[in-house]
Order: C-alpha cells, then structure tokens, then sequence
C-alpha cells in the first residue's frame, strides 16, 4: 500500500470512496453527509486540505483522512476507507502518519479524534498510541410519537426559552464552559476548558456543516430572571426528515431545575411543526445525568462511537 498526501490526489479518485461513505452515514445515522464531502472535495480541490489518501500499487485509492491544526491542538478530522480494504492494518497506515505529523509540531500539545468508524473497530490502535477512549452513544428518538403530546413542559419560575440570535453568542459560549466545569465530560473537547474555545466551537456548529446544517429556527436559549443566558440549545438538521441536537447546556447553578428537559421539550413541538420525523444527539456513556434524561424522554441507541484524545 501507498500513502500519498491529499494534495497528490484528484476528487474523481475519491469516488468510490465518498459514495461509500455517504451510503454509510445516511443508512446508520439518517445523516446526509453530501455537504461535508462537497466541502472536503472543495479543499482538495483548492489543496488546502492536509491530509493523506491510501491507495494500491496499481493506483486504486482506498481511503482518505485529513486533520486539522488549531495550536494547541490537532484535529484528526475524519477517516474511512472502502469496507472492502477496511482492516486495522490499512487504518493504522492512514493514522500513523497523520499522528507522526501532529506529533513533531512542537506547538501542538493535545490530539484529538472525533469521529465515526463505520467498518473497522480503531480502540486498540488508539489504546496502543496512548489515547484515552471515551465511549459515546448515538441516540435517536421518533417525534411523532403519542407520548410526546403527553409531556408537560414545566419551567422554573420566571425562566423564558427564546430563540437563538447571534449576539447570545458570547453569554451562550460562556454558559457552555461553565457547565462543563466538574463535569464528567471535562475532558471530552480541548474547546469546552474555555469561554474562548467554546466561542469557536459554537461558531463552527453555525458556518460548518460537519455538525449538520445549522437551524436557527429551533436553536433556544434560556434566561433567567435577569435575563442573562443560563441554558443553550443547538440544533441542526442531518437530513429532510432528522434533527439533531448539537449541543445542550444548562449552567451548574440552575442544573437540576427542568431547565435541560424545558428546552428539549421545546425543540420536539418546533421540530415537529417543521416536518422533522427524528431528532438525535449524542451523550458519553459517563454522562449519567444526561444518559438518564434523554432515555427519559424517548431516545434509543442506534450506535456506540467512541472520542479519542491525548494531552
């Protein structure tokens, strides 16, 4: 096999591998993932994605990963190979060089990898190049379901949800930050330590479509009393008929209140007008609390990913 950069390769040498891809995120996750291949086929386009493809010595291309730099920390962006040629050995090509790369950029201080496998099983390579896993959860939850008339939305006092504007961005990041303070998902994204890397985490989730494309419509912030931002909802849709929820944060001091269930609760009504059939979101296994109101309120697994990250 032969690792050649991304720079060296054409998108129509891709083809067969982004149809694949496509097919799987689409028949495992109800995720539409054409418009992050046409963004990913656009920068190898422009060759200002770094990254690498696999391919045989006959020329045949099996597989692609890129990354990302963000100083201090670099981004294994995405991998699959074709199921055909997926096996640990193929995988372990495409990521070690990626790895041996982050690794000799003395500025970078902490990788990370999050993203689906969808043909070949990645923990014991990650375990053996010194990564924690940290096991997560895929949920889905059909919104037409008669129970969800059923729910009551109850709210502390004096608590309004409205919907997302831009300028919430800021107090919404901060929010963010701070309900992951002590929280067992602390460690889960270099971005969740600070209110600046939870700025640029929420700016992704609106410009990239890597997380969906972004729905203002049904995305909620929740204020308090004085009206400062004490709760975050985010949401996207994967495809016509799927929402999913991006990200959902309560400050520490109002957690506990119903402020969480509030929100989604909310989001189901608006989703539900809008046409979306599912809504779905992801949780770490040690995310009890949260693992605990989603199956609550209606979510079911549909598939086990895992986030990597080495300090």
């Amino acid at each position: 096999m032969l690792v050649v950069a991304l720079s060296q390769v054409h998108c129509k040498e891709l083809k067969s591998v982004f149809s694949q891809e496509i097919k799987s995120w689409q028949s495992e996750l109800f995720w539409d993932y054409q418009p992050t291949v046409a963004l990913v086929k656009k920068q190898i386009t422009s060759k200002s994605l770094s990254g690498y493809a696999i391919k045989t010595p006959s020329g045949e291309i099996l597989g692609y990963s890129y990354y990302i730099v963000n100083k201090p920390v670099g981004y294994i962006g995405n991998i699959y190979i074709l199921s055909e040629s997926a096996n640990p050995t193929t995988y372990a090509e495409l990521l070690n060089r990626i790895i041996g790369i982050l690794e000799f950029n003395s500025s970078i201080l902490r990788i990370e990898g999050h993203f689906f496998t969808f043909n070949c099983d990645l923990i014991p390579f990650f375990k053996a190049r010194g990564f924690n896993t940290i096991k997560r959860h895929f949920l889905s939850k059909a919104i037409n379901s008669k129970g969800d008339n059923e729910q009551t939305l109850v709210l502390p006092s004096k608590i309004r949800l409205v919907k997302w504007q831009i300028f919430f961005c800021t107090k919404a990041a901060e929010t963010i930050c701070n309900s992951y303070q002590n929280s067992p998902d602390y460690d889960l994204c270099y971005d969740y330590q600070s209110p600046q890397g939870c700025t640029l985490f929420l700016l992704n989730l609106l410009n990239n479509p890597s997380c969906g494309i972004f729905s203002p419509e049904t995305s909620l912030i929740a204020l308090d009393p004085n009206g400062i931002v004490c709760g975050v909802l985010m949401t996207s849709t994967t495809d016509l008929n799927t929402g999913m929820v991006t990200q959902i944060s309560v400050k520490r001091s109002h957690q506990g209140t119903g402020i969480g269930s509030a929100l989604l609760k909310t989001y189901f009504k608006k989703a539900k007008k809008q046409g979306i059939k599912r809504i779905t979101l992801s949780v770490s296994e040690i995310n009890h609390g949260g693992h605990r109101l989603y199956l609550r309120l209606g979510f079911q697994k549909i598939k086990d990913f895992y986030a990597f990250t080495r300090p």
